[in-house]
């Protein structure tokens, strides 16, 4: 299961633990003012979680999706999701592949909208309950991905002494996203995309023994192809 999904899962648990207690309070609220803020109080906080919930449930959902995509490639890849190196702090890797033509570090976003990329620079528009337009939250997932490549050839560079090159790619898994791509500095691909990329990517020379890699991120790794599971 991704981290993502136990956080998912963390958080509804915690918004359902608020609604009981609200409840309680408005039963009771009904002849006391002081009992009817307590319950508001709860609703309020419990409405905090189930929206942390639905965001955290929208990205498990995107992972998972890419995860299973992922599992189309043939037996001479490896793949590992949720890799936490040492280097990391509260960030993860979504999903990397071993391959015989070399190593692909994989960012999920689950976005939906209207998304423009020109070079790092992201912009994401959103359309409103009331049809108005607002700009949301994305970041550059570009410079993301590379961050986290940057720091998984140090990890492995600390322990076999080489400087390997880490594909970037950045998957768009929600099919309501709209994406404008213009001078991308790494792959911006959908998940059904995903696996013929990574298959016809051209090779690139590992200089150590693929297995050996393996055992080395595997011990950082919450599990690996045909081990997805969701909610």
């Amino acid at each position: 299961m991704f981290q993502s999904r136990k956080r998912a899962s963390n958080y509804r648990d915690i918004g359902i633990l608020l609604i009981l207690p609200a409840l309680l309070f408005l039963f009771v609220g009904f002849v006391s003012s002081v009992a009817f803020l307590g319950a508001f109080s709860f609703f309020i906080a419990s409405l905090f979680f189930f929206e942390k919930y639905a965001t955290w449930g929208s990205g498990a959902a995107g992972e998972e999706k890419v995860a299973e995509c992922l599992n189309h490639l043939d037996d001479r890849y490896y793949v590992f999701h949720d890799l936490v190196l040492p280097e990391m702090v509260k960030e993860n890797i979504d999903h990397v592949v071993l391959g015989p033509n070399g190593i692909f570090a994989v960012e999920t976003k689950n976005h939906k909208g209207y998304i423009t990329c020109q070079g790092d620079w992201w912009i994401q528009r959103k359309i409103g309950r009331r049809g108005t337009p607002y700009l949301g939250k994305i970041g550059s997932p570009s410079k993301q991905v590379k961050r986290k490549a940057v720091l998984l050839r140090k990890f492995i560079q600390s322990r076999f002494r080489t400087n390997l090159y880490i594909k970037g790619i950045v998957v768009f898994a929600n099919g309501e996203a709209k994406l404008k791509i213009m001078n991308p500095t790494v792959a911006v691909l959908r998940p059904e995309e995903l696996c013929n990329f990574i298959e016809y990517c051209r090779s690139t020379p590992m200089g150590i023994k693929l297995e050996e890699l393996v055992a080395a991120l595997k011990p950082h790794s919450c599990f690996s192809r045909r081990q997805v599971t969701s909610e």
